[in-house]
């Protein structure tokens, strides 16, 4: 009887101590991959302060859950197609509990996006207006949408952690971004589409749940979360609602790194609206639109994502707790709406420390 109290007491006692080390983040498991927001809550009176990086590359279009050429694009009536896109952007965010039930957020990011295009052989006007050439690059850049939030812890106990998150996104990014595009007129700075724009122009809701396990040398979790549109912007447009199902599990190779991997399901609902001061129309050319990214039916669609990760803990010295991450997405399957860009990658890199 007493050896099976001395080993009730030693599980109890382990289990405690990978609960307090979860909950206190010192574990490097103790977040989710980088990619993944609003994935923890803290303690009373915590503080952490974050930065991200995240590079995104698109390169060659998609119809539906087809790749499609640019040829492909002009024989659907396009006089421009897309040929590859990049986006970087720099994220800070900071994260406060003012108890141990709620904790807040605030996260703010500076996107730059660079769009590469062909021209149609078949469009005249606009190989004149582009000085013969066939290929032009739009550029933007700017803050993006001011995301604020709170988590409500729902359950906080032995290896079982929940939470529900709801948030706001305000509409702090440009939606009026310009660079100069050959259309009627010549070379000239135009009204750039949606796609290239750093900001929604909407208020947006931002619900979430999470779900964490934590054992003894591993964890896991699961969340879904969304983002809902309201009303239409300046421009006479909303983009897409959105829903994010992701599983991830984490392996604690040492003290110091955890190691993790995971799959993502999204989907996102076309674009809504006209895009006002975008052109649509190419006059006198063979092909009666201009661009995919200047029509709504081409944004949304829905693909699954693999994931893998490594986050670093920093376990001793003056950046003790500090934390590193780093974590790269490949998409395995994607349909999209109407033709639009393929994506190839996406790798986000993070800073966090919490005190």
């Amino acid at each position: 009887m007493k050896s099976l109290q001395i080993i009730s007491a030693a599980a109890l006692a382990a289990s405690a101590s990978a609960q307090d080390a979860f909950t206190k983040l010192a574990r490097p498991d103790g977040h989710a991959p980088i990619s993944i927001m609003a994935d923890h809550t803290h303690s009373a009176g915590e503080w952490m302060l974050s930065y991200r990086y995240m590079f995104m590359e698109m390169d060659g279009m998609y119809q539906g859950s087809n790749s499609i050429s640019s040829t492909g694009v002009f024989a659907n009536n396009y006089a421009v197609s897309p040929t590859r896109m990049t986006m970087d952007m720099h994220m800070i965010g900071a994260m406060y509990a003012p108890n141990d039930r709620i904790t807040l957020s605030a996260m703010l990011p500076y996107v730059t996006r660079e769009m590469d295009h062909l021209i149609a052989p078949g469009a005249a006007p606009l190989l004149m207006a582009n000085n013969g050439s066939n290929t032009f690059t739009t550029e933007s850049e700017g803050i993006g949408d001011l995301k604020l939030g709170a988590l409500i812890r729902l359950i906080h106990e032995g290896s079982n952690h929940f939470h529900g998150g709801i948030g706001i996104s305000l509409p702090t990014g440009s939606i009026g971004e310009r660079d100069f595009i050959p259309g009627p007129g010549g070379l000239i700075q135009r009204q750039l589409p949606a796609a290239m724009q750093p900001g929604s122009g909407t208020l947006d809701l931002l619900p979430s749940l999470t779900y964490n396990y934590v054992a003894d040398t591993w964890s896991a979790g699961v969340q879904g979360s969304g983002v809902i549109r309201t009303g239409k912007n300046a421009h006479g447009y909303r983009l897409g609602n959105s829903f994010d199902l992701t599983g991830w599990i984490s392996y604690r190779a040492t003290e110091s790194i955890s190691f993790s991997t995971g799959l993502n399901y999204r989907w996102e609902d076309e674009l809504h609206g006209s895009q006002s001061d975008v052109s649509t129309q190419v006059p006198f050319g063979m092909m009666p639109r201009t661009v995919p990214t200047a029509f709504g039916e081409n944004y949304g669609g829905q693909r699954i994502e693999a994931l893998a990760g490594i986050n670093f803990v920093i376990p001793g010295g003056p950046l003790r707790n500090h934390r590193l991450a780093l974590d790269v997405r490949v998409p395995l399957w994607q349909d999209r709406n109407g033709i639009s860009l393929n994506t190839d990658y996406t790798l986000t890199a993070g800073w966090q420390y919490a005190f």
